[in-house]
C-alpha cells in the first residue's frame, strides 16, 4: 500500500474521529414558533440529541420585547411541549423565547413571535352596483390597521341566513378594493365583508344594509337591527376556524426566576466549549492538529 493511500486513510479516521467527538456533544433546538398567535394556552416545543445517552434537563423562558425573561417550565425529557399560561403573554406584541440546557449549558437561539388578540375595525365605504342580470361588484375601502391580511366576502339570498363565503380579496390597509362576483342565476343577492388581520382575528361584518341576521358556514348569529351599512357581529371561528393547539404535558407556570438574561454569542461559546469537558476538548485539539500535520506532509512529499 503506498504511503500517499495510508495517509489518505488516516486522515478519513481521524475525520470521522473528530465527527463522532462532535456528534457526542447534546444538541438541543426550539420547535419553529407561527409568526402570530392569537390563541390560548400556548405551547412552546423543543427537540434534544444526547448520543452518550448522558440525562438531560431543559428549562423554557419567555418574554415580551423590551422586558425581561420569566421561567415556564422544565423537563427531563428529550422532546416536550410547555404550556405558557396567559399571564405569561397578557398583552398584544412582539414576544421572545428561548429554551436552556443546564447540564451542558447550551442554549438555543431566541425566536420572535406576534401576539395579537386585537380585531380589526370593519371596511368603511361600503357599497353595492348589480352589473348585469348575474354580475354583482362591490367596492369598500380596508381599514386603517397596519396588520390587515384580507377581506372576505360572503353572500346569500337572504337578508336573515344562509351566508357563505364567495371570496376574499388581499391588501393593505386604507386601499380601495373592488370585487365582483357572478351569481347563478339572475334572483336578488345579500352581500356582506369581514376584514381579517394575520392573526386571524375577525373584524364584525359590514355590507347590505338590509342584512338583520346572518348565518356564515352553517351558525346562525344572534339577530341584529339594521344598520345602513349593516354591521353584524359573528364569532371568529365561524370565518377563521378554531385554532388547534398541540397538546401536551403541561409544565408551565407563573413562576418567576427574576431577571434572566441570556448570554451573548461569545458566553454561549465559551459555555458550549465549557460543556464538552477537558478530555474532549483535549481530544478535537489532538484530532485537528494530526489532521493539519498529515495534510503538510502530503502537500510536502507532492512536491
Amino acid at each position: 500500500m503506498s504511503k500517499f493511500l495510508k495517509s489518505l486513510l488516516v486522515s478519513v479516521f481521524l475525520l470521522f474521529a473528530f465527527v463522532g467527538v462532535a456528534w457526542a456533544d447534546l444538541m438541543i433546538q426550539g420547535i419553529d414558533m407561527p409568526s402570530w398567535v392569537n390563541w390560548e394556552p400556548m405551547y412552546i416545543s423543543y427537540t434534544a440529541l444526547e448520543a452518550e445517552g448522558n440525562p438531560v434537563k431543559v428549562k423554557a423562558f419567555i418574554k415580551k420585547d423590551g422586558e425581561g425573561w420569566q421561567f415556564v417550565g422544565e423537563s427531563d425529557k428529550l422532546s416536550e411541549s410547555f404550556e405558557v399560561s396567559r399571564s405569561l403573554y397578557p398583552g398584544d406584541g412582539l414576544y421572545k423565547i428561548y429554551f436552556k440546557e443546564t447540564n451542558s449549558g447550551q442554549i438555543t437561539p431566541e425566536e420572535s413571535f406576534n401576539v395579537d388578540f386585537s380585531a380589526p375595525s370593519g371596511v368603511s365605504e361600503y357599497r353595492k352596483e348589480r352589473k348585469d342580470a348575474n354580475v354583482y361588484k362591490i367596492c369598500w375601502k380596508n381599514p386603517d390597521n397596519d396588520d390587515l391580511d384580507r377581506v372576505l366576502i360572503f353572500r346569500s339570498e337572504k337578508t336573515n341566513e344562509g351566508f357563505s363565503q364567495v371570496g376574499e380579496v388581499g391588501g393593505s390597509k386604507n386601499e380601495e378594493k373592488c370585487y365582483e362576483n357572478g351569481t347563478p342565476d339572475n334572483r336578488d343577492y345579500y352581500y356582506v365583508t369581514r376584514a381579517i388581520d394575520h392573526a386571524g382575528n375577525a373584524s364584525a361584518t359590514v355590507g347590505d344594509s338590509e342584512v338583520t341576521t346572518t348565518q356564515v358556514l352553517g351558525t346562525t348569529s344572534e339577530a341584529t337591527p339594521s344598520l345602513t351599512p349593516a354591521v353584524v357581529n359573528l364569532p371568529v371561528s365561524e370565518v377563521t376556524g378554531a385554532q388547534e393547539v398541540q397538546e401536551g404535558q403541561i409544565l408551565g407556570g407563573t413562576t418567576d426566576e427574576g431577571e434572566i438574561s441570556q448570554p451573548g454569542v461569545i458566553q454561549q461559546v465559551t459555555q458550549k466549549v465549557a460543556g464538552l469537558g477537558w478530555l474532549r476538548i483535549l481530544g478535537i485539539v489532538v484530532i485537528i492538529l494530526g489532521i493539519v500535520i498529515l495534510l503538510v506532509s502530503l502537500l510536502k512529499k507532492r512536491r
